[in-house]
């Protein structure tokens, strides 16, 4: 039995489940290292038009989501600042029955690995909505001036396990490749979301 979920038009599917302690192949690493140029190019793009795709029952439906701040705004910097952000998250994906797997705060932009709890077909743009939404007041009210973020989101759906890993595993090094920190271990916005937040409530 298959059922409908619905992917980006012009994106590659990849990944579903996890694999421990898989390194990235150099020749991810270069397809990666595209896309987020390629991300960046398209900051002020519409969202590309969806198209479905099967998938079947048995297979567990995960987003690869990237958000990216309103003129690429160097936002989360701090702890407080990401705290605020993450409290939100957590409570929106509660509220609207999302699980969030591992979220990578980086100063311009997040990246999320998200599935459905509820629906296979939950609308995942009208999760990300409510997130920006809900944050975006939050963070004005503590100081954060202006607008948050971009419009738009790019996301991906995910479903050969391998990928899924390499892909993170690939996201999760950025802040040690942008000079955020020497090693990924002090790095302290990546990671499981209730993890992320215990280390910043310490």
């Amino acid at each position: 039995m298959c059922a409908r979920v619905f992917v980006g038009a012009a994106e590659r599917i990849v990944g579903l489940e996890w694999l421990s302690g898989a390194n990235p192949s150099s020749h991810v690493c270069e397809e990666l290292a595209g896309e987020d140029n390629l991300i960046k190019s398209r900051v002020n793009r519409k969202h590309l038009t969806r198209i479905p795709v099967w998938l079947p029952e048995e297979q567990r439906v995960i987003y690869f989501v990237t958000v990216c701040c309103f003129r690429r705004r160097r936002i989360f910097m701090y702890d407080d600042v990401v705290c605020i952000a993450l409290k939100s998250l957590i409570k929106c994906a509660l509220s609207s029955e999302w699980n969030v797997l591992q979220v990578c705060f980086m100063q311009d932009h997040v990246h999320l690995v998200m599935s459905p709890l509820k629906e296979r077909e939950q609308k995942l743009s009208k999760f990300i909505q409510r997130w920006k939404s809900s944050s975006k007041q939050c963070l004005n009210r503590a100081g954060v001036e202006g607008d948050i973020w971009q419009k738009e989101f790019f996301d991906r759906l995910l479903r050969s396990d391998e990928k899924l890993t390499e892909k993170w595993n690939y996201v999760a090094m950025n802040p040690v490749r942008g000079g955020l920190c020497s090693k990924l271990e002090d790095y302290p916005y990546t990671g499981v979301p209730a993890d992320i937040l215990k280390r910043l409530e310490l």
